[in-house]
């Protein structure tokens, strides 16, 4: 049996009201990045964290503390969501600082299969950026109601 974590961007689900839908979804159905998994093992989704934000000088032990809470859990790999490897600047220094203090926990990254990535990018800075708060979120996005701004 295959036990994982999931981690995914604090803006986008602490900001962008994303549940992770989609990427529960993939797991749920061994899609994405969860292809890997043979079909007749069981699949165990230990925990499902966020990242500690965008980094401060405390960055790297706040984000340990939170790879901690799970890997704790005897979790064998580490799906980095779709929104980390999409959106976030930071993504290879989390890779790097998780590997070296969890040696034995395999990253991967990704969770469902991408989309188009500039469309996916536009419509997180779109839902981070709202001028009228918490009026659209990853759900709408998700559902294709939000119209993102032509770059």
């Amino acid at each position: 049996m295959a036990r994982i974590g999931i981690i995914t961007c604090a803006n986008c689900t602490q900001d962008a009201n994303c549940a992770a839908v989609v990427c529960l979804g993939d797991l749920r159905k061994r899609r994405g990045f969860f292809e890997r998994y043979p079909k007749d093992e069981p699949l165990d989704l230990v925990g499902l964290i966020s990242c500690a934000g965008c980094p401060t000088l405390a960055a790297a032990e706040k984000i340990l503390r939170r790879v901690k809470a799970i890997a704790d859990f005897k979790v064998h790999a580490l799906h980095l969501s779709y929104c980390m490897t999409a959106v976030c600047p930071f993504v290879h220094k989390y890779q790097e600082v998780i590997k070296e203090n969890f040696p034995g926990l395999e990253i991967v990254p990704g969770t469902h299969k991408p989309g188009p990535l500039p469309e996916f990018r536009r419509g997180v800075k779109e839902l981070l950026c709202q001028t009228l708060a918490g009026t659209q979120t990853m759900a709408d996005m998700i559902r294709g109601t939000i119209k993102t701004p032509q770059e």
